[in-house]
């Protein structure tokens, strides 16, 4: 059932700042295995006995290693007897399933997850479900907000800023809707939304859906797309932008991604002032999260700390590095900057290092500790938060966010225009410091327009 409260204390440095959502993704989407995604029918039916211990494993675990003792005021106990019946009466696995996560739901945590069998999730090879396009929502409407160049949703002419209107002949609206029981008890709207977002298309892998949507013009296009399994983006991407600014995405804190962060950095030396971009960064190993902090901040700068169940901190240091890059920095971040990035985010901003600028209000607010999956008794997995986390000024992220200096939401004319405005942004802010020092927020300064990371990368 997990580890002892001395091992749990050993391992806090290596934890998972991120796990689940997809995302998935961290938060956003469910996570599994690139190698095997099992096809197991779910509308089996299941024994009752299976059932009920399935139930009280998920429960009784939660119960023993949870971060928080008050269960953040929810009555633990009064979940159990209100969900438990509903789990005798589940006739099938999916219907079992529904009953876990709305009994996890309560807990309104964005990382304590139950995954069932099929979904295969394998936290040392974060995948998800795409049919192929990534979806947001702005100014109102469900949109799309990146295309992959090779999938179905390409070939039928589905671009960037199309507005999505139904799927399989159901509005999307009321597909929202039906999700939203299930997810409302997220830590934040902002993580909720997410994870809605990336469900919309869920399904059983190799299969097709029917979608419809509508372009700027008002015209209805409408495409047959097919679900597939997709290893998380591990991507770090350097170049050079106007004024001699440089620029830094990195999508994820996996080990992988720490020489290739060194390398990239190597090659903006000369940068004048540098743009980090986390907006796609679900999160990833603390460990990771200190060593690219290193990067920037002096060896030795507290992170923040994870506090356990126990109420012992563990405090999360940069890591020393020889060489740093000491110009001036901006973050960027959006609402699918979890966990990992959300540390990193904070910190800087904190410490005054970096000026932050967002895509959304906040981040995504989904920031705990998860030091273990454990396997359930029908082959399904179980994510339990065992830390909680404070940034070095006492702040709570999960279910709150990092609010960004600046916020620059996205518009429909941007998608469909192709272009960036937060990193616009970024760079006119960089560039009045570099023309008037530290704090020119006040002088205007014309926006040279920047194709969007859409035109580039696949979502």
């Amino acid at each position: 059932m997990g580890c002892h409260s001395g091992s749990r204390q050993r391992r806090l440095p290596l934890l998972w700042a991120l796990v689940g959502l997809g995302m998935i993704v961290g938060l956003w989407g469910a996570q599994g295995s690139t190698a095997t995604w099992p096809q197991a029918d779910s509308t089996r039916p299941i024994a009752r006995d299976e059932r009920l211990r399935l139930f009280d494993q998920v429960w009784r675990a939660i119960d023993d290693h949870y971060y928080d003792r008050a269960f953040g005021g929810v009555d633990w106990r009064m979940q159990r007897e209100i969900h438990r019946p509903r789990a005798a009466e589940a006739a099938t696995r999916e219907e079992l399933y529904r009953v876990l996560r709305r009994l996890v739901a309560t807990l309104s945590d964005s990382h304590t997850r139950v995954f069932a069998p099929e979904e295969a999730f394998d936290r040392q090879r974060p995948t998800r479900l795409t049919v192929g396009l990534t979806l947001r929502q702005v100014e109102g409407a469900i949109v799309v907000a990146e295309v992959d160049p090779e999938s179905d949703a390409a070939r039928a002419g589905v671009r960037p800023g199309f507005r999505l209107e139904s799927i399989d002949g159901q509005s999307v609206e009321a597909r929202m809707a039906a999700m939203r029981q299930d997810l409302a008890s997220l830590a934040s709207s902002t993580a909720g939304d997410g994870t809605i977002l990336d469900r919309l298309f869920w399904g059983r892998v190799d299969t097709r859906v029917e979608a419809s949507f509508t372009d700027p013009r008002g015209e209805r296009v409408r495409a047959t797309l097919t679900r597939q399994r997709q290893e998380l983006s591990r991507r770090v991407t350097s170049r050079q932008l106007p004024h001699g600014i440089g620029y830094l995405e990195v999508t994820s804190f996996r080990p992988e991604i720490e020489s290739k962060v060194a390398a990239a950095l190597a090659t903006q030396t000369e940068a004048r002032g540098l743009i980090l971009d986390l907006r796609r960064n679900g999160g990833g190993l603390v460990a990771t999260v200190s060593r690219v902090a290193g990067h920037f901040l002096p060896g030795g700068t507290a992170l923040g700390e994870f506090i356990t169940r126990q109420g012992r901190t563990v405090q999360t240091l940069a890591e020393a590095r020889i060489e740093r890059y000491r110009g001036p920095l901006v973050v960027l971040v959006s609402d699918r900057s979890a966990s990992g990035a959300e540390v990193l985010a904070a910190a800087l901003q904190e410490s005054r290092r970096a000026y932050v600028i967002g895509a959304h209000p906040t981040t995504c607010g989904c920031l705990l500790g998860v030091g273990r999956t454990i396997q359930l008794s029908d082959g399904g997995k179980l994510n339990i938060s065992d830390t909680d986390f404070r940034t070095v000024r006492g702040q709570r992220i999960e279910g709150r966010g990092v609010q960004p200096d600046r916020s620059v939401p996205s518009r429909l004319e941007d998608l469909a225009q192709d272009r960036d405005r937060p990193l616009e942004e970024a760079v006119a802010y960089l560039a009045r410091t570099l023309l008037l020092g530290p704090n020119p927020r006040s002088l205007d300064f014309p926006l040279l327009t920047l194709p969007s990371r859409a035109a580039s990368s696949r979502p």
